[in-house]
């Protein structure tokens, strides 16, 4: 009798795991998902919990591909883009986790230093506004612009007011930059992290790199996210994938595999 029991029981654990397994899409850009396929996809595996990278080219659909629940959760932008998409699209995406600080860079094939830009070169400069911001205030830090005293926090190039070697400003979306560096007319560009390690580049190549103080409130806004819809911000499978995220494996891993890329935020 005991050992039909045991039989019984047996039998029915994989139907038990299989009822309970979840599946959860995560959005990403970039192929830099060594956190997610190194880490957090094995070890929630063995829990049931599997994970689906769902990837993109850029930063402009999987926001929307969140909201519409195309995706349960996504793993690329900061606190500013997410909130910037929020006021303009109605949205109501929450930021359930920090997780990385990429800092915006300046990259060149045709100087070694910013101090060899010439009048009128060409700048690669992101068209979101979030970003586009970022690099004018690295510029202007730099005393290469200037801008109005009453700008917003989303500065745009229409409010330099100053621009002492007449800087060419050349607008596009954050995934071409990279390519644009090899473009004759370009003489320097802006990378993010993700764009900049999937082209091959590291912080140390830099001419400029964003200086991120942990204990400036006004910086906490270039920290990146995982985001979910609001009414979904509470479900265990997101508590796990956090709970390795932020655990001492995760510092490891970025140690070993991000070292002079992103800084952990955890």
């Amino acid at each position: 009798m005991k050992k039909l029991i045991l039989l019984m029981v047996l039998l029915l654990i994989p139907t038990m795991v299989i009822a309970d397994s979840v599946t959860v899409k995560v959005g990403v850009v970039g192929e830099n998902n060594e956190q997610w396929e190194q880490l957090i996809i094995p070890t929630l595996k063995e829990e049931g919990i599997e994970i689906e990278l769902v990837k993109f080219s850029d930063y402009v659909v999987p926001n929307q591909a969140l909201f519409d629940g195309e995706v349960d959760l996504n793993a690329f932008q900061h606190h500013n883009f997410l909130n910037n998409w929020n006021e303009t699209h109605g949205g109501d995406l929450v930021a359930i986790a920090d997780t990385l600080i990429a800092p915006l860079c300046v990259y060149s094939e045709k100087i070694k230093s910013i101090d060899e830009l010439k009048e009128g070169d060409s700048i690669a400069i992101m068209n979101d506004p979030v970003n586009e911001a970022r690099a004018l205030r690295m510029l202007e830090s730099n005393g290469l612009i200037k801008l109005r005293e009453d700008t917003t926090e989303l500065a745009t190039v229409a409010d330099i007011v100053e621009n002492k070697l007449n800087l060419v400003f050349v607008e596009m979306e954050a995934a071409l930059t990279a390519s644009a560096l090899h473009d004759p007319q370009i003489a320097a560009g802006f990378l993010n992290g993700t764009h900049a390690r999937d082209a091959g580049y590291k912080n140390v190549d830099a001419l400029l790199i964003e200086q991120y103080d942990p204990d400036n409130k006004d910086m906490q806004g270039i920290v990146n996210v995982i985001a979910a819809k609001k009414d979904r911000v509470d479900e265990p499978a997101f508590a796990r994938i956090i709970e390795i995220y932020h655990s001492e494996e995760m510092r490891e891993l970025f140690a070993e595999v991000y070292a002079d890329i992103y800084l952990p935020a955890f």
